[in-house]
């Protein structure tokens, strides 16, 4: 893979790791019995930022690229 590949595809995969912290983040504060509106907020925030990534990330992208991306989804 060509450097922007591998860059495009370890930022999309940095912006899942912190979907998944923040979504295990929610479930402590849901088992704790802790507010998690702001949790849930964040949440949705960051994986709107995620799908907005991948759509401009693909564009950037040759074709090649482009289809090896959408099928990682």
């Amino acid at each position: 893979m060509d450097q922007p590949t591998v860059a495009a595809f370890r930022h999309i995969q940095r912006m899942e790791q912190r979907i998944e912290r923040q979504s295990a983040l929610i479930a402590e504060l849901r088992r704790s019995g802790k507010d998690t509106v702001e949790a849930v907020n964040r949440l949705t925030l960051l994986r709107n930022a995620l799908d907005e990534m991948r759509i401009q990330l693909l564009s950037l992208l040759p074709t090649e690229a482009q289809d090896r991306l959408k099928e990682a989804r």
